[in-house]
């Protein structure tokens, strides 16, 4: 063994612990005052480390990577806009600008120093802790989640950040599981989607209702879908799947029924309806459709002073067609280049897990705009060197 690979595997667990405190600090430490350590010591000084190893070499080597970037560059031309408005093109690029650094962290630690499982190890831990953080503010409790006594805005951070927060927390269980399958993993496979359908009735979000009950339902039915010799016991496990589903709609229906959150799903008020926003986004582009009206400048044209609510219209809409569609081509080319991989093997759970999470990310994004959040960047970048190291083992099984 060479003196760098032993270096490295003297300071993987290290590098490790880092990036867990990171995530744990920078996304869950608000009500704890560890916000800011997280992001302005950790988060800066896990991107110098991966800068220190990886030489800038991900860059050009993955093209979601260089894609980013190149978008993240090219927003700088809107200063020259006459009408631009500094403020909020300054707090948007700084937002970017970290989003950027997240991506790079991620990619550069998946496949560098193969340190995926600390990222998710990292996203559980956090999800946990912003809900128990609400448990002892009195915001949450898991007896009448279905019932809150708050105010959405009453909560440490907005309200959809759960639903975020959780998404990642559940990709991260599955992907953990289908590594190591191991009773934690079950267990763990158990709690996390309890956990983000109790927050997300609590919180009253919509997106986070939705998507944890359908990527759990796919990933039981489709993704974990074992193969066995005897076909009996395929049987015997779908009847068991069958029955564990249906007493768990029924659950499902009688509290629904009786929660706050049915009302808003049902509501169509304008003030939280984001169809009114991607209108307006969708307008404001087909007026600037080759330059846009500059980046952070979309909520100056919103009747409501607020983001499109949308990736894909927000990208339109402020950057313009040109420098728009890069962003849209990051999300995009993932998704393609799973669904070729799938292709090559259809049984493969891995394969599976990461075609339906590039899916299920297409959709996501049209309820925020996710480029400019550090945490959906992070893991994102996360899941692309995740299908790189897939593919790469592919190759070398062919």
């Amino acid at each position: 063994m060479s003196k760098n690979r032993q270096f490295h595997d003297f300071l993987r667990p290290f590098i490790g612990i880092l990036i867990v405190l990171t995530i744990v600090f920078y996304y869950a430490g608000l009500n704890w005052g560890l916000e800011r350590l997280g992001l302005l010591v950790l988060f800066n000084l896990l991107f110098v480390i991966a800068f220190v190893f990886d030489k800038a070499s991900s860059i050009f080597k993955r093209q979601e990577m260089l894609l980013f970037l190149l978008f993240f560059l090219l927003n700088f031309l809107a200063v020259f806009f006459p009408d631009i408005d500094y403020e909020w093109f300054t707090f948007s690029i700084t937002k970017i600008m970290a989003s950027v650094f997240g991506a790079y962290i991620s990619i550069v630690f998946c496949k560098t120093l193969n340190l995926e499982d600390y990222f998710y190890y990292g996203f559980i831990f956090a999800f946990v802790l912003i809900i128990y953080a609400e448990y002892s503010l009195g915001h949450f409790n898991p007896l009448t989640f279905y019932a809150p006594t708050v105010d959405r805005g009453d909560f440490l951070y907005n309200a959809n950040y759960y639903s975020y927060m959780g998404f990642y927390a559940n990709f991260s269980i599955f992907r953990l599981h289908l590594k190591y399958r191991n009773p934690w993993t079950l267990l763990g496979l158990m709690l996390i989607p309890l956990l983000a359908i109790a927050m997300s009735f609590s919180a009253q979000t919509r997106s986070g209702l939705i998507f944890t009950l359908i990527i759990n339902v796919l990933f039981w039915f489709w993704v974990n879908k074992p193969k066995f010799t005897n076909p009996i016991y395929s049987v015997f496990r779908k009847i068991i799947l069958f029955l564990m589903a249906l007493f768990c709609v029924i659950q499902f229906i009688k509290i629904y029924s009786n929660s706050s959150i049915e009302n808003r799903i049902s509501s169509t008020s304008k003030e939280d309806s984001r169809g009114t926003l991607l209108k307006e986004g969708i307008e404001v582009f087909f007026d600037n459709p080759f330059t846009g009206v500059g980046l952070g400048n979309f909520k100056n044209y919103s009747s409501t002073g607020q983001m499109t609510h949308n990736t894909f219209a927000e990208a339109l809409a402020e950057h313009g067609f040109f420098i728009g569609a890069l962003i849209i081509l990051v999300f995009i080319l993932p998704f393609f280049k799973s669904f070729k991989l799938f292709l090559t093997n259809k049984g493969n759970p891995e394969f599976k897990l990461s075609l339906l999470y590039f899916f299920i990310w297409l959709l996501y994004n049209n309820i925020y705009v996710f480029y400019k959040a550090t945490s959906a960047m992070m893991f994102f970048f996360l899941m692309i060197g995740v299908h790189y190291k897939l593919a790469e083992s592919q190759k070398q099984e062919e």
